[in-house]
């Protein structure tokens, strides 16, 4: 069953509950290089379930989102209250053929525009940090949430990055 808005909206800021987001942020990249190197070639593009992204479509999805989080951060500081589309992230991946891009070109892509979102980031007033923009699905997002929601983000595609590449032995049942 697939999870409605409130409920995504629930499990990704349960991830990054207590933790500070644009630190959380500025450290992707670097662990999504090191679970790079883990990967074998074949390993990287199998996919964990029919349904279910392998690590090449994840790392090509992160970098498409960054692009998206630029453009809505931007927009939000240019015109708050800026209208925010959403976008069909499996239309993206079958229009962006993430199953047949390079990990490396998508991780530095992803590299490259997580580096200028967090130096904008950085850069904002206290005030700014509550402009916000109205979600096409979420509603009224202030580049605060917005930013712990992309920390989030990037929690639950580490989280299942490392079950793809380490997935957990599957333990015996005790006999009785």
């Amino acid at each position: 069953m697939k999870e409605t808005v409130q409920q995504y909206i629930q499990r990704i800021q349960a991830k990054i509950a207590g933790k500070d987001p644009v630190r959380t942020q500025s450290e992707t990249a670097k662990r999504l290089a090191g679970m790079l190197r883990r990967g074998t070639p074949a390993k990287l593009k199998k996919r964990p379930a029919p349904d279910k992204w392998s690590v090449v479509e994840i790392l090509a999805h992160l970098a498409d989102v960054e692009m998206v989080t630029g453009w809505r951060l931007r927009s939000i500081l240019a015109a708050p209250g800026t209208p925010i589309q959403a976008f069909d992230q499996d239309a993206w991946a079958a229009a962006g053929q993430y199953a047949k891009r390079d990990p490396r070109k998508s991780l530095e892509q992803f590299r490259i525009l997580r580096e200028a979102n967090l130096g904008l980031l950085k850069s904002l007033s206290p005030e700014q940090w509550k402009l916000f923009g109205m979600h096409a699905e979420r509603g009224e997002e202030s580049i605060e949430r917005l930013t712990q929601m992309i920390a989030g983000h990037d929690l639950n595609h580490l989280e299942q990055i490392e079950c793809i590449l380490v997935p957990k032995p599957v333990r015996a049942a005790t006999p009785r």
